[in-house]
């Protein structure tokens, strides 16, 4: 397998392509939940969420960031990519093993009948996961983004029709278990047929030993964030049960859509950046500055106006039974805007080989975090939305300081880069909830228009600011190749 020697896509054009298969995902989900939620009870929800938290925790140790430690390599060796790939064949296999004996037990910790069916299920993920995480690797090395966005499409709108499909036959939670089969299991497909990456039958330990300490502290980290992501799940399922569960499963489903659709698909293409000025660290903030600067304006403001017309939009397009899902979304909003916005730091640790101090972060994050959601859960699952914001406004100057460790950058530009889409974000949040109470008995259609326009507003205030800061982030990225230094400042 050799690494591609024609043009490469730009900067732009990579993020596009990934963005544009999530954004199209995004919008086939929102244009399948409020099926999906008609057929579905929030029990019914909280349950898959419940499994399929469990079922993560097995997903995060089925690549143990090999793919990505593969990507950083400056030469391919077919021997080195051969043994990772059997390596983590083995290790996937195992997890689904583990997790298919021991799902009873989770039923039995939870007291939820009907567990142990939808964890076994669900199981099949982590192998398929981990057979496919080399081929990827090889795109993502080749800068494959265009086709991985393409994939995504594919894979998804074929999830979602069989979830669709079942949910409207009254298969219930099965149909959101088979949406997870059915993704997976798609884009591995796809990843096996268009990589160039072919296995032969060899293992050698002396290609793992500098992966495996790269993966040591990368599976560390992940297992970190994984814990700090599902403790509320797994909190809310032990003290309140699926119903409650249920709608915070819902809300974050919401939440997540600028994670998965933008912030996402852009550390992959980041991450590519950084690798390639991994012995400037400078040149790695300026970078990481940038990604932050461009995902603030463009994520912030749309989330803060969605909290204000969520009290309207959500029964609207979900039914009354979803109704409370609007204040769990509006009181966590500015958690997961801060954490999509700021979450490049993970990448320039990975790409500056920083990995222990990577993980001494992310476990100080999740110890601190998990505390205050275990303080706020006895009072339910809007205490625990709240505090989900207050942590995550809160810890930003701390994970700045670390990530300042590794790749210097201004510390009051990183503060502008967020502050005018959050002023812009708030009044667009006041705006839209006064609107919102104005206007009573309105079309579904009506109150989207509205929110789009509303949030091109928002992007337009935040952006007016920093103008020259915004062509300085732009500019920067467009340089594919050349010092980042020489342009660093304008950010």
């Amino acid at each position: 397998m050799k690494r591609k020697s024609a043009s490469r896509p730009t900067f732009f054009a990579n993020v596009s392509a990934m963005a544009g298969g999530r954004v199209l995902s995004i919008v086939a989900q929102i244009l399948i939940l409020p099926i999906i939620a008609r057929y579905l009870t929030t029990s019914e929800f909280g349950a898959v969420a419940l499994a399929m938290g469990i079922v993560v925790l097995a997903q995060l140790l089925s690549d143990g960031g090999l793919g990505k430690s593969l990507v950083r390599r400056p030469d391919y060796i077919a021997e080195e990519w051969d043994s990772v790939f059997w390596l983590l064949a083995g290790i996937g296999t195992l997890l689904s093993a583990v997790l298919f004996m021991t799902a009873p037990l989770w039923e039995a910790l939870f007291a939820m009948p009907g567990l142990t069916e939808l964890i076994r299920v669900l199981s099949i993920i982590p192998m398929i996961q981990s057979l496919s995480a080399v081929f990827n690797a090889a795109l993502e090395r080749d800068d494959r983004f265009v086709l991985l966005g393409g994939l995504r499409i594919v894979s998804v709108i074929l999830s979602l029709g069989a979830a669709i499909g079942l949910a409207t036959n009254g298969f219930g939670a099965w149909s959101l278990v088979m949406q997870q089969i059915v993704l997976f299991t798609t884009l591995a497909i796809g990843a096996v047929i268009a990589s160039p990456f072919r296995p032969q039958l060899r293992l050698r330990p002396k290609w793992l030993r500098g992966h495996l300490r790269f993966a040591r502290d990368t599976v560390g980290t992940s297992l970190v964030f994984t814990l700090q992501r599902q403790a509320p799940i797994m909190m809310l399922g032990f003290v309140l049960g699926a119903g409650p569960l249920g709608l915070y499963s819902m809300a974050l489903r919401l939440l997540r859509l600028p994670e998965l659709g933008l912030a996402g698909p852009a550390s992959q293409v980041v991450f590519v950046r950084m690798v390639r000025r991994s012995s400037d660290p400078a040149g790695i903030g300026a970078l990481y500055l940038a990604a932050l600067r461009l995902l603030a304006l463009v994520i912030v403001p749309g989330m803060f106006c969605l909290a204000g017309f969520a009290p309207e939009l959500i029964p609207l397009l979900l039914t009354d039974r979803w109704g409370n899902v609007a204040l769990i979304f509006a009181l966590a909003a500015p958690a997961f805007a801060l954490e999509s916005t700021t979450s490049m730091a993970g990448m320039a640790f990975l790409a500056a080989g920083q990995t222990t101090l990577r993980l001494r972060m992310a476990t100080e994050r999740a110890i601190l975090q998990i505390a205050t959601i275990a303080i706020a859960v006895p009072f339910g699952i809007n205490a625990v939305a709240f505090a989900l914001s207050l942590f995550a406004i809160i810890y930003t100057p701390r994970l700045w300081w670390y990530a300042g460790r590794i790749a210097p950058f201004s510390r009051k530009k990183a503060l502008s880069a967020i502050a005018w889409p959050v002023l812009s974000g708030i009044l667009i949040w006041l705006i839209s909830a006064m609107l919102v109470s104005l206007l009573e008995n309105q079309t579904a259609v009506f109150l989207f228009a509205l929110a789009i326009g509303m949030t091109a507003i928002g992007w337009v205030l935040a952006a007016l600011p920093q103008l020259s800061e915004l062509r300085g982030a732009i500019a920067l990225f467009r340089k594919d190749e050349g010092t980042v230094s020489q342009v660093k400042d304008s950010t």
